[in-house]
This record gives structure tokens, C-alpha cells and sequence, in this order.
């Protein structure tokens, strides 16, 4: 028998729908960070408020999908709506650095953002690392081959009341929190080439958040 994720699944879809928000509130502050070049900013911000709109289009495609499609479908669904997620959070990231060329910034906008953006970096990347193990726990009990991307450590161990464990929401959150907090994971195994370039792209959003763009905050202050 197949594992199945479908109770998980709009777990993931709530999670990008509170991203959308985060996004909106993280372009909206990103405008008011820029005090003596606003046009910097502008031209970046309104690009991220085509791509959110795109975002939202794919949310209720997702939410569709998952009522009403087969659970490839939705998987489906959920991924391209990651990817453009994704595009959108990276525009955060560029907003973020090119603010730190410009002299004059508004410090308390600037660690509003750059909060939004660590939290949006921690529920996008949840979505991620399910995606990554999707195929994988799919494959489990039917025969077919499918490399693991992530290895968990219930996965390796018996533990007496974890012999039929299986990773949900929870714990692709814990691993990318701990991802984001400790720049890099903890206790998981990261195996695939597409997990290892997923987690070094998650570091360096959180390097450039916790490191960079903190210190030039609390110095300005």
C-alpha cells in the first residue's frame, strides 16, 4: 500500500497561502526601506506584486485541484506554485541587498523586512523539502525503486512506537526551521543533488537575512 499524504497536502497549500501574505507585507515594506533612491526599490516591487498575483492564481488552482483533481494533480499544482514562490522570495532577497548600497535607509522597515523574509524562508522551504521527499514516500510499499532525497532519523532507527513512522508536516517544518536557525540541518541526512543546492540556496538566504542585512539594521540603529 502506497503512503498517502492527501490529509497533508493542504497542509502545504495553507502554508503557500500564508506566504502569499507574508509576500504582499514584504513588498509593501520593502518600499519604505529605500529613503533616498525609492526607484531602486519601485521597480523590484512591482515586479513582486505581478509575481504574488500570479501566486494567487496558482492558489486557487491548488485549492481546486485539491478538491476536486487526483493527488498527482495536486502535486503538481503545489509545485509550480512553489516555484513561483520561490521567484518571488528571491526579488525579497535582491530588494534587501540592493538597500544596503544606498546610505540612507530606514533601520525599522529594514528589520520588519528582513524578519517577513526569514519567516517566509522558513514556510517556503517546508514546502520544498516535501516536494523532495514526495516520489520517495510515494514509492514506499509499492515496489518501485526511489532514491530517498532526505533521510530522517526515525527512518534509520527502530524506536519502539515509531516502527510504521512516516514524515508529515511537522517535520519537514522542524527541518527547515532548524535549516534557517543553525544554517544548515541538524539531525537529517541531506542526500540528493537537488535537496543539497535546495538546502545551500535556503543557508544563504538566512546568512544574507541573519548576518548582513541584521547587522547593517542594528548598526544603523
Amino acid at each position: 500500500m502506497k503512503f498517502s499524504s492527501r490529509n497533508h497536502e493542504f497542509s502545504y497549500i495553507i502554508i503557500l497561502i500564508i506566504f502569499e501574505i507574508f509576500g504582499y507585507a514584504t513588498a509593501d515594506t520593502l518600499a519604505f526601506i529605500d529613503l533616498g533612491l525609492p526607484m531602486n526599490i519601485l521597480r523590484i516591487t512591482r515586479l513582486e506584486h505581478v509575481i504574488y498575483f500570479l501566486i494567487l492564481i496558482a492558489l486557487v488552482a491548488s485549492v481546486l485541484t485539491y478538491q476536486f483533481a487526483s493527488q498527482s494533480a495536486v502535486y503538481r499544482s503545489i509545485l509550480a506554485t512553489t516555484v513561483l514562490s520561490t521567484c518571488a522570495l528571491f526579488l525579497d532577497i535582491i530588494g534587501l541587498l540592493v538597500s544596503l548600497f544606498n546610505r540612507v535607509t530606514d533601520p525599522r522597515f529594514l528589520l520588519m523586512d528582513a524578519a517577513l523574509v526569514f519567516v517566509s524562508t522558513v514556510l517556503l522551504f517546508t514546502v520544498w523539502y516535501w516536494i523532495l521527499d514526495y516520489k520517495y514516500q510515494q514509492s514506499l510499499g509499492s515496489g518501485e525503486v526511489v532514491p530517498p532525497a532526505i533521510i530522517f532519523p526515525l527512518m534509520e532507527r527502530k524506536i519502539p512506537g515509531y516502527e510504521n513512522w512516516k514524515p508529515g508536516f511537522i517535520d519537514y517544518l522542524y527541518l527547515s526551521f532548524h535549516t534557517s536557525s543553525t544554517v544548515g540541518p541538524t539531525d537529517t541526512l541531506i542526500l540528493s543533488k537537488r535537496a543539497k543546492i535546495t538546502t545551500m540556496f535556503q543557508v544563504l538566504i538566512s546568512l544574507i537575512v541573519l548576518i548582513v542585512v541584521a547587522a547593517r539594521a542594528i548598526g544603523i540603529l
